[in-house]
């Protein structure tokens, strides 16, 4: 046999033979329209899982909407919306007074107005959104700010009797009253940061010196000024409680005020008392200057940096020169003080004079004013009247350097030692000679290895030497008459000279002394009328002192 059995037992046709399916009878045709009865039982399980499945992702599905999705609150169900309600064409028997919401719609007309939406037999209501903001269930009346009801609340915060809480209680105060205050520049102090210093902002301190500066250069100002201020409590712009000084006043001189005041925009305002506006105070003309400052590396180099001129350096060097010997005795740390400006005697009131000089050298300070008698002579005197001019300077040419002293030395060009009779200075070619003390002059012109020479007989005891000029002053020759100070050459290199310097020699009774141990006479004392003027006179330089500004001031104010 061909045919084969499966493991049911039913025969299978044997291979190569076609096998004719069988057509079902009419019990099996009725079979086919329930498929799950007459599949084989082991298809059964698959399909049950997969009805399952689907029934279970459903369940959890819409438990995931109610949770998470638009719809967890409980809403009305809403069909979708018709065209007819996008049209605004509504059925006749909707309710327009009753709540409505158009879903899916984005805009509504002003004419627009809620009607239910009905699908089919189901009415949609609709929200009311006329009165939107309104609070659910609290009509406008009942609260505080509605329909022009107002509510006075009251403004006094009171603190709790429970502790533990971060509470904060304010206290109503009343604004403090503005205070009055006395106040002086200290040292190296300016009028801002002594204002900065008393709580004042710095813009409002330098607005107030601003203001100040038309009427009296701030840079003018000086240690000691005493100021009067007003400081008042006020609300800047951010609400911020400031100090702002509102008035300000001081004296820059024995018969003046200046007083600066602030307006109601905070403005400042500067004017001297009595003065129309605008008017400059008359301390503020530069017509006198005081210079207070330590030697340094030289005393003229500092005179320089402070914007001394050069004809009161050298007149200041020429009053000492009687003392002091600038190029041994002079050290860096050693001071000078000048006041100098127009001439408070005199015919001339343009050029500026030396009214006062100070040289303080090793902790001694010598001090000499200007004052002119009532013959006309000028000269210096020191405190109690005792004038400056000695019978001999020790110093005949400004700005010296002692390059050589007096006694035994190596010649330079010889090469054999030999008697100096003389001290050497070593100044620049051209530099003035001036006569060491008044007398009569004995030599002018070469002199053998002296070179251009000029010596001047001062009495019978003693006699000095000017040796190695380039060439003599006007008006010097042998039987003039010459002053002290008086100049007499130039400095030069003639004779037997290595260079430009002045060889000086003192003789007392033909013999040479050491110029530098001299001790020279005093000059003339003031006496009676003449020295109570010049005492006078003092007290007046003393005054115009504390107000004069300096010339390095002057030179950072005018532009």
């Amino acid at each position: 046999m061909n045919d084969r059995f499966d493991r049911q037992g039913r025969s299978r046709p044997a291979s190569g033979a076609v096998r004719r399916r069988p057509q079902p009878s009419r019990a099996q045709a009725s079979d086919l329209d329930h498929p799950f009865d007459v599949e084989p039982v082991h298809h059964r399980w698959l399909l049950t899982t997969c009805v399952a499945g689907i029934a279970g992702s459903l369940v959890i599905g819409s438990a995931v909407l109610g949770i998470f999705g638009e719809n967890a609150a409980p809403t009305d169900a809403h069909a979708s919306v018709d065209k007819a309600s996008i049209t605004g064409s509504y059925p006749a028997n909707a309710d327009p007074e009753g709540e409505a919401s158009v879903i899916g719609r984005k805009e509504l007309s002003a004419a627009y107005q809620p009607q239910p939406e009905t699908s089919g037999s189901l009415i949609v209501p609709e929200r009311d959104l006329t009165n939107a903001n309104a609070y659910p269930e609290i009509t406008a009346d009942e609260l505080p700010y509605g329909d022009g009801k107002t509510i006075v609340l009251d403004a006094e915060i009171q603190a709790i009797d429970q502790e533990g809480q971060n509470i904060t209680t304010i206290t109503k105060q009343v604004p403090p009253e503005p205070t009055d205050e006395t106040f002086q520049l200290a040292r190296n102090q300016t009028l801002i940061d002594a204002l900065t210093d008393r709580g004042v902002s710095r813009e409002a301190a330098q607005s107030l010196a601003n203001a100040i500066d038309p009427v009296f250069p701030g840079n003018l100002m000086k240690e000691g000024t005493q100021f009067e201020v007003t400081l008042d409590r006020q609300l800047d712009f951010y609400g911020r409680e400031v100090i702002f000084p509102v008035e300000l006043s001081f004296r820059p001189g024995p018969n003046e005020t200046i007083t600066v005041q602030a307006d109601e925009d905070g403005r400042f305002v500067a004017a001297v008392d009595g003065a129309s506006a605008g008017a400059k105070s008359k301390y503020a003309e530069f017509n006198h200057f005081r210079t207070k400052a330590k030697v340094g590396s030289s005393l003229y180099g500092t005179a320089k940096d402070n914007k001394i001129p050069d004809y009161i350096t050298a007149e200041l060097t020429r009053v000492f020169a009687y003392d002091v010997d600038f190029q041994r005795q002079v050290k860096a740390n050693d001071s000078f003080e000048v006041f100098y400006g127009n001439p408070l005697t005199g015919s001339s009131a343009k050029r500026k004079v030396l009214h006062f000089a100070q040289l303080t050298l090793d902790g001694k300070t010598k001090t000499y004013y200007r004052y002119t008698t009532k013959d006309g002579q000028t000269d210096y005197y020191d405190e109690q009247g005792r004038g400056a001019q000695k019978s001999l300077l020790k110093t005949p040419v400004s700005g010296a350097r002692l390059t050589s002293g007096f006694g035994m030395r190596r010649h330079p060009l010889l090469g054999y030692s030999k008697m100096h009779t003389g001290v050497d200075f070593g100044v620049p070619h051209g530099t003035p000679i001036r006569a060491a003390g008044s007398g009569t002059v004995e030599i002018a012109g070469r002199h053998g290895a002296y070179g251009i020479t000029v010596e001047i007989r001062h009495n019978n005891k003693y006699e000095t030497l000017y040796a190695h000029m380039s060439k003599l002053a006007a008006g010097i020759r042998r039987g003039s008459k010459v002053n002290q100070g008086q100049i007499i050459g130039y400095v030069g290199s003639t004779g037997r000279s290595t260079g430009p310097h002045l060889h000086y020699e003192v003789r007392m009774n033909d013999r040479p002394v050491n110029p530098t141990r001299i001790k020279a006479a005093g000059g003339k004392q003031l006496a009676g009328k003449e020295l109570a003027k010049f005492k006078q006179l003092k007290q007046k330089v003393a005054a115009m002192m504390q107000q004069a500004p300096s010339a390095t001031q002057v030179a950072q104010v005018q532009p």
